[in-house]
């Protein structure tokens, strides 16, 4: 009876001691999943937050990006349409009176040049006066045109084109011919911006769908 005794309380007490342990570790992970859960919505709130500043900079970026694209393919694709419109222009004949390249130096020491020319032509007897080259021309200059105007010098006989409802208006390079190709090169300024509308666009998508 007295071994049975001891065996009992052996096993009482053991009991005793796992089911404080199980107690002790409940409790523990119940206070460790309460502070997962305190700190849960301030972790998203912060998240929340960071992720809107993040968007809120790339919609200011992009607006801002497809803004200048805009107007700069407004005037580069203005006068390239002006260009392929004077095609079917009448021609005349025409002589240089003077011609020369100016230069401008940006901020980093790169050096530009433009091409000018003045000349005359005659149509139905009258005198015009004109200095275009083409639109495009007007508008592009480049680094690499330090001597462009010596395919102009004074007193050389032209072919000009001028517009036969406004003989006033003319060019010497006509339609595909007058456009500058390395403008074309600009045209991915809008592209690049039509990249990030899109990303932004999917970017405020998954932001909303996340609250």
């Amino acid at each position: 009876m007295l071994g049975i005794g001891v065996s009992n309380n052996f096993w009482e007490d053991e009991l005793e001691k796992k089911s404080e342990e199980d107690f002790e570790k409940e409790l523990d992970e119940i206070e460790k999943d309460s502070r997962e859960i305190r700190d849960e919505p301030e972790n998203t709130v912060e998240l929340n937050e960071a992720s809107f500043g993040g968007i809120a900079t790339l919609w200011f970026f992009t607006i801002v990006w497809c803004s200048a694209s805009f107007f700069a393919t407004v005037i580069i694709g203005s006068d390239m349409i002006a260009d392929i419109g004077t095609r079917n222009w009448e021609s005349a004949d025409g002589i240089v009176e003077n011609s020369y390249v100016s230069t401008s130096t940006d901020g980093e020491g790169g050096t530009t040049y433009c091409l000018h020319v003045d000349y005359q032509y005659t149509v139905d007897g009258r005198v015009y006066d004109g200095n275009r080259i083409s639109y495009s021309a007007d508008n592009s200059c480049n680094s690499w045109s330090a001597n462009s105007d010596d395919d102009y010098p004074e007193g050389k006989k032209i072919t000009v084109y001028y517009d036969p409802s406004n003989p006033s208006e003319s060019v010497l390079l006509s339609g595909l011919s007058g456009i500058d190709f390395f403008i074309c090169c600009f045209f991915i300024f809008p592209l690049v911006g039509l990249l990030l509308l899109f990303g932004s666009i999917n970017a405020s998508i998954g932001y909303f769908k996340q609250r």
